[in-house]
């Protein structure tokens, strides 16, 4: 969908700068980097981008939960900090409605401290929004720096400010990334990328194991057990 309709349809104002955080309250996720460094860029700006600047965080489990603590915390944080008028804490939302986030947000924010795949990076991707993102785990293979976002040393508050400030600033840039994040998204993560590069790992495991000599005498039997696997 467009981006004005997305924000339309969330009551995000055509001119506000959107920076998105989506996933559970987890201290491990990094959420209180990203505030912070949001109140940093906060701070640093001038009149006219402060008026513009918001922050949603979408995410959380129910009231009395266990990251229900976590999300008092952060929210006495955006209080310290002067920027609780500058964000939304939209709770839990439907993966229809989520589509509508990563489209309608300039950008989306993954400060984690660890994370094995990063399949929230994928989804802003996918829908043509730039990443900034953690230079950990799984983040380090999804997010390419400087074509479909930016990646951070983890906890790095300020680095989180000037690489906002970085996307923000340079609409052109964002405007291209929408269109080469979501294209290799869908080269290396749709299913039919995913299954392609499978049967390509088998094939080439096969032709290792043909190689062996201890499998010599039986190279029938080890194409049917690759075959099976790759089917």
């Amino acid at each position: 969908m467009p981006k004005a309709d997305a924000r339309a349809a969330l009551g995000i104002q055509p001119d506000d700068k959107l920076v998105l955080y989506v996933g559970r309250f987890d201290r491990r996720k990094g959420i209180e980097t990203l505030v912070r460094g949001f109140a940093e860029l906060f701070g640093k700006a001038d009149a006219g981008l402060q008026a513009q600047l918001k922050l949603m965080i979408v995410g959380g489990a129910q009231a009395g939960q266990s990251d229900d603590l976590e999300r008092s915390r952060i929210q006495a944080l955006t209080r310290e900090l002067g920027i609780a008028e500058r964000t939304i804490f939209a709770g839990q939302i439907g993966h229809d409605r989520l589509a509508w986030c990563y489209t309608a947000a300039d950008v989306c924010v993954i400060p984690s401290h660890y994370e094995p795949f990063g399949l929230v990076a994928i989804e802003a991707m996918a829908c043509g929004t730039p990443v900034i993102a953690s230079d950990v785990g799984g983040l380090k293979f999804t997010v390419v720096p400087n074509k479909t976002g930016l990646l951070v040393a983890p906890q790095d508050v300020s680095g989180f400010a000037a690489a906002m400030q970085e996307v923000l600033s340079n609409p052109k840039w964002s405007t291209q990334v929408r269109s080469t994040a979501a294209a290799w998204v869908q080269q290396n993560f749709s299913w039919t990328g995913v299954a392609a590069k499978l049967s390509d790992l088998y094939r080439s495991q096969l032709a290792m194991m043909l190689g062996s000599p201890r499998l010599v005498s039986q190279p029938v039997a080890v194409a049917s057990k690759a075959m099976r696997l790759s089917a």
